[in-house]
């Protein structure tokens, strides 16, 4: 699972898309909807949140406006 830290500014349409589809991944993590990755230490940062399904949303946002640009 890669969740970068560095804007998606950065990113080529490639990388983007890579991002954009661990971060699905990573949805389905923490809502609970698949048995691998759970204890990945990517998902550290949002697990530490107060809700990491909202912010993991606001993170894909991100990614999103990023593609559109």
């Amino acid at each position: 699972m890669r969740l970068w830290s560095l804007h998606p500014f950065y990113l080529d349409s490639i990388g983007l898309i890579a991002l954009w589809r661990e971060g699905l991944l990573a949805r389905k993590v923490l809502s609970g909807q698949t048995k691998g990755y759970t204890r990945h230490p990517q998902l550290i940062r949002f697990r530490e949140t107060g809700n990491p399904i909202h912010v993991l949303d606001f993170y894909l946002k991100t990614i999103h406006d990023e593609s559109i640009r």
